[in-house]
């Protein structure tokens, strides 16, 4: 199989975090989402989201949210926000998938279990965007995981990224006490 390497990458990336229950996730990619509005910019790919510390007694994990925007923000030293000139990975696996939303546990063992499978070394972290606004239950979404081997053979639906890259992002840290 000929597969061709080519970079992922996305330009003026706002970044939030949120600590929250499973079932509340969404409502802080929506607190983003209308802050980017709100301040007269738009996105130019999909929210990039990232899930950690999944806690399962609590339902509690760490969610952070990635949105490429049309241009760059100045930002002050202490501010709300942090600027980042770029976020990038090397060797990046990625997988497709369209799944109803109460399935994304099912979806995400499938694609580790997949990826594990590779006999390969995980770099990590674990990152997926959305790629459609859920008007119904369904979800598009794509998966990655950063490997270190600089080559790996994947199934055909797994696709072989020689680096995932995101540049001049911003960073924004939402706390609240639970």
């Amino acid at each position: 199989m000929n597969i061709k390497r080519k970079p992922v990458v996305f330009h003026n990336v706002i970044r939030a975090a949120a600590k929250c229950k499973s079932e509340e996730w969404h409502l802080s990619a929506v607190e983003l989402r209308n802050a980017v509005i709100k301040s007269g910019l738009y996105g130019t790919g999909p929210i990039i989201y990232q899930y950690a510390n999944c806690d399962p007694k609590t339902d509690m994990a760490d969610y952070t949210f990635y949105l490429p925007v049309n241009a760059p923000i100045q930002l002050a030293e202490n501010g709300k926000y942090r600027f980042f000139p770029e976020w990038k990975f090397a060797n990046v696996l990625s997988r497709k998938y369209r799944y109803h939303y109460l399935d994304m546990n099912e979806v995400l063992e499938d694609f580790l279990h997949d990826v594990g499978s590779l006999k390969a070394t995980v770099r990590g972290p674990l990152f997926y965007s959305i790629h459609n606004v859920q008007h119904d239950e369904i979800v598009n979404a794509e998966f990655y995981m950063p490997m270190k081997e600089d080559w790996i053979e994947p199934p055909d639906d797994i696709r072989f990224h020689s680096y995932f890259s995101i540049e001049n992002m911003v960073s924004l840290c939402i706390a609240e006490n639970v």
